[in-house]
């Protein structure tokens, strides 16, 4: 057993370059969020809940484009005033192909999963993205990537 572990241990160092490459992020779309008037969960244990619905919207990007249908973000504002996004909404591209949206995170800062039926789109449903973004006119938007 000790000799597996010797292996192991020596071989680390040329396993991992001595400065790590950050990751590059391709550009999958940019989304614009429009917003009904939210729900005032109020103070809860970890800070204030909103219940935020996402009313419509369009995206935009090199693979694909449409509209948003709808969705809920049930968010939580920290005792420090920092939001965190917990939304899900529905994609519909210009092919009329649904894709939901999972974003999870610390704003401007989030982790995108993806989920459709569609055979052309369906590349998406095993890609990790990354989303930044910010209050815009009218509603939110982001820059997603993966």
């Amino acid at each position: 057993m000790l000799l597996p572990t010797f292996l192991l241990t020596a071989a680390l160092p040329a396993a991992f370059a001595a400065t790590p490459v950050p990751p590059t992020l391709t550009h999958l779309f940019s989304v614009n969020l429009t917003f009904s008037a939210p729900i005032a969960i109020g103070s809860v244990p970890y800070g204030s809940r909103d219940l935020l619905f996402i009313s419509g919207g369009t995206f935009a990007g090199p693979k694909l484009s449409g509209k948003v249908t709808g969705g809920l973000d049930w968010g939580l504002t920290d005792t420090k005033g920092v939001f965190s996004p917990d939304a899900v909404y529905a994609l519909q591209t210009t092919d009329n192909a649904t894709i939901a949206v999972f974003e999870r995170g610390f704003a401007p800062h989030v982790h995108v999963l993806f989920e459709t039926a569609s055979e052309k789109y369906a590349w998406l449903n095993k890609a990790v993205a990354y989303a930044g973004g910010g209050p815009a006119e009218g509603g939110y938007r982001w820059m997603c990537g993966r």
